[in-house]
């Protein structure tokens, strides 16, 4: 037996300086017991972030919710909106028992808590990791391996500071431009009537990776979402914005505002002209001019619109504002023939 062998070391147990004694054979020993070893391990385990767990699930929820209209004007819409509202108010009280199991509360304490049965909350419980790391930004996941049916992940890409992963297949946050392309593919889809199946045959790539993608899971690469789109009967231009800034690309090089405005549109599930008219308080001449005239719109316009239409002003702001400067130096340049007028709605 080596000296190395032979030797003794203290015990790596949290609060324990026993020596350990090591054996002519198996692997070195790092632990004086079994309860030292298991106490060893659950301190050498990453820990889970069950608060910020919470909080984007919450985010999430204040988000969904604010988007109610509940004056009976739209019912389908809010028919909509209340699977993924569901969703997230599972996924709080997900990560409110695993805030409570983390601090030892007994599982019948939790399931009185509850008013389930404790095998009821047993089997609930075994998917609350998973429903965790998909709510939570893939940076802070350990990257799962990838079918080769789907597609390869490219180089990195910028990103924001909230909002798009900058990964082809990293999962969608709760809330910001990933939950808007998400909003938007899942809106096409319930219109379609389209199987996963069908749409995979379509896109060519797995039809669980449509269902991600769909679901908010996964933000695709353009190729793959731009046939997407296409299998969805949707213009493919109006998702590229919602795309780009899911991924993390800046879109200050764009100048279709009305794009822009019609990808929101329809991930607000395509709420009709006077509904959309009557929450930015415009006229529905101004709202149709705005998404599909020849004539840019103010800001104040494009601002009233994106908000109603549940949009980020800091993505089309900068769109806006390169419309803006193309229609003035195009007829100096030959750029872009489109013209602003600073009131062009009145």
């Amino acid at each position: 037996m080596s000296p190395r062998d032979s030797s003794e070391s203290t015990c790596l147990g949290p609060g324990c300086d026993n020596p350990v004694k090591q054996t002519k054979v198996g692997r070195r020993r790092v632990y004086c017991c079994d309860q030292c070893g298991t106490r060893y391990r659950r301190s050498s385990r990453p820990t889970a972030d069950n608060t910020a767990f919470a909080m984007a699930s919450l985010d999430d929820l204040y988000r969904l919710t604010a988007q109610f209209d509940l004056s009976g004007a739209a019912p389908q819409r809010d028919l909509a909106l209340i699977p993924a509202v569901e969703k997230a108010w599972n996924d709080i009280k997900t990560a409110v028992v695993l805030q409570s199991r983390e601090s030892r509360v007994k599982t019948q304490v939790i399931a009185q808590a509850l008013h389930i049965s404790p095998s009821t909350l047993t089997r609930m419980m075994d998917g609350a990791p998973a429903r965790r790391d998909r709510r939570l930004s893939s940076g802070q996941i350990p990257a799962q391996p990838r079918s080769q049916r789907h597609p390869a992940s490219g180089p990195a890409r910028p990103r924001w500071p909230e909002g798009g992963t900058g990964d082809m297949d990293g999962a969608a946050p709760g809330c910001g431009p990933a939950a808007t392309l998400a909003s938007a593919l899942s809106h096409l889809h319930r219109r379609s009537s389209a199987t996963y199946r069908t749409l995979g045959t379509e896109v060519g790539v797995d039809p669980s990776y449509i269902s991600r993608a769909v679901s908010g899971e996964r933000i695709p690469s353009w190729p793959v979402t731009r046939k997407l789109a296409l299998a969805l009967e949707a213009d493919p231009e109006e998702i590229l914005p919602l795309w780009r800034a899911a991924r993390g690309y800046t879109l200050a090089d764009s100048t279709d505002v009305q794009a822009v405005l019609r990808g929101l549109r329809t991930a607000a599930a395509h709420p009709d002209i006077e509904t959309l008219a009557r929450r930015a308080r415009l006229s529905a001449d101004q709202i149709t001019l705005a998404l599909t005239g020849p004539v840019l719109p103010d800001w104040e316009t494009t601002r009233a619109i994106a908000t109603a239409l549940h949009g980020q002003h800091e993505l089309i702001r900068p769109v806006w504002n390169a419309a803006r400067a193309a229609a003035i130096s195009g007829p100096a340049t030959g750029g872009s023939t489109c013209t602003i007028s600073a009131g062009a709605f009145g």
